[in-house]
């Protein structure tokens, strides 16, 4: 019984095939001649053009190319994106088609009398013309002809890659894809002046590499903000432009004489000579961006130094970038501590003040005593490692102090991090690390982590005595 099903339905789908070949036959005026092929149709070289014209629908656009340079043949002062040219090229190499239609009479039936896109390549030699009609109704394969001859059927829609929209062909500018970011910079709306020093000396840990430099001061910032921060400029709309052939009077109208923000990033980039395989030949590069928005404006303006381009943004992209400060890219973290490198810590609870002593084995961790007696204080050491920012800043109202930690660390100076939670609202308590206010966390972090710490300590020994007994019930 499923047999015969199955054979009904295979011979449904049978009868539905030969009828649409029918079908798509039965419209056409005449049987042209189809052979099926495999083989190259087409092919161009891209150094012996001179002149690539497309129309594409209601576009078009003409290219020359003069000393190896593709131009607009009617605006040369147009920035042409040499690669974007290359790569479209590139589909046309060598093109390929599966069927052949000889003979043709009615280039209708395939689209071609009114084609959807029609590509001239100029050569020293001559013309060589491309047309692009409809989808055949089988298999939805491109219909082309060359030079008005033969039809053929391409497997790969190459009109894909195509565009006839002179602006596709901007070379837009864009941030270097930097293998290390070294500096970056911002003045105006937004305030940042961070460099990279992984072999810096400046806090009590070496977690950190960025840091933030105010005179004398280097403070450690989260290296993914920083990170995130330059893709965020790395990925900027730049679709729309005013103008690419901007004057000193164009930047005037646009604001860009006296930018809003100003934003410099420095890092390595590969060397111009360097060989593809060879990663440590890299050149420090600088790039300037310069901003202008207007109070209230709903769009911003922008150029990179060097550059003949105005590109408009949103002016929540604007904002979204000019919000860079110290407070956006502090690391989140209160402290960044190697429990490994930790002798003892002192904590105030309640105007009672705890000793607990660190000893570090490298087979058995972390032991932690207080007044001799074993405490558990894992889950408080990872409470502090958690102990996060939900906002940084300087500018907050302290209250009663609720938790006062200090860490002293086995290093040759004694280093001591000191950490104080002050109240602040039922929400958050103000945090400060070494006697500056950074900001606000969680009051429930606030109170786990108190909570924990007392539990501890109140448990002192606790968990070694029930160890003794377990062992003597045993025997």
């Amino acid at each position: 019984m499923k047999r015969g099903k199955t054979l009904l339905i295979l011979c449904a789908i049978l009868v539905i095939a030969i009828v649409a070949i029918i079908v798509e036959k039965a419209v056409k005026q005449h049987i042209d001649t189809v052979n099926t092929i495999d083989e190259e149709v087409f092919t161009i070289n891209e150094d012996d053009l001179t002149q690539v014209e497309v129309e594409y629908n209601d576009d078009s656009v003409t290219l020359v190319q003069n000393d190896s340079t593709w131009q607009i043949s009617d605006d040369t002062d147009f920035p042409v994106d040499q690669d974007y040219v290359a790569d479209m090229l590139s589909y046309f190499e060598s093109v390929h088609a599966s069927f052949i239609i000889d003979d043709v009479e009615n280039y209708a039936q395939y689209g071609l009398d009114s084609p959807e896109a029609t590509i001239t390549f100029s050569t020293a030699d001559g013309d060589s013309v491309i047309t692009f009609g409809d989808f055949s109704t089988i298999d939805e394969k491109r219909y082309i002809c060359v030079d008005k001859k033969s039809v053929y059927l391409i497997d790969d829609d190459i009109l894909q890659y195509v565009s006839g929209s002179q602006d596709d062909f901007l070379d837009r500018d864009e941030v270097y894809d930097y293998s290390q970011v070294t500096s970056v910079v911002a003045s105006g709306d937004g305030e940042a002046n961070v460099v990279y020093d992984p072999d810096g000396d400046y806090t009590y840990t070496d977690d950190y590499d960025f840091y933030y430099v105010d005179g004398d001061n280097y403070s450690p910032v989260s290296e993914s903000k920083v990170t995130s921060f330059v893709e965020k400029l790395s990925s900027m709309d730049l679709t729309e432009y005013e103008t690419y052939k901007a004057t000193d009077d164009d930047l005037a109208e646009y604001g860009l004489d006296n930018p809003t923000l100003t934003v410099a990033i420095t890092g390595e980039i590969p060397a111009d000579d360097s060989d593809e395989d060879d990663d440590a030949a890299v050149e420090s590069q600088t790039q300037t961006i310069y901003f202008a928005k207007a109070d209230d404006a709903d769009t911003a303006y922008l150029y990179f130094e060097g550059s003949t381009i105005v590109y408009a943004i949103t002016a929540d992209d604007y904002d979204d970038i000019a919000d860079v400060s110290y407070s956006t890219l502090r690391p989140s973290e209160v402290v960044s501590i190697d429990w490994t490198n930790v002798a003892q810590l002192s904590v105030d609870i309640d105007d009672e003040t705890y000793i607990v002593n660190v000893e570090y084995d490298e087979d058995d961790g972390n032991t932690y005593t207080v007044d001799d007696e074993t405490v558990d204080f894992v889950t408080a050491t990872s409470l502090i490692d958690s102990l996060s920012l939900t906002e940084v800043g300087d500018d907050y109202s302290k209250g009663t102090e609720e938790l006062a930690f200090a860490i002293t660390l086995n290093d040759e100076d004694a280093t001591v991090v000191n950490v104080v939670l002050y109240q602040y609202d039922g929400d958050s308590c103000v945090v400060a690390v070494d006697g500056k206010t950074v900001g606000l966390c969680s009051r429930t972090s606030m109170s786990s982590l108190r909570e924990e710490i007392t539990s501890s300590i109140l448990n002192k020994g606790k968990e070694v005595e029930e160890t003794e007994e377990d062992s003597t019930t045993d025997d």
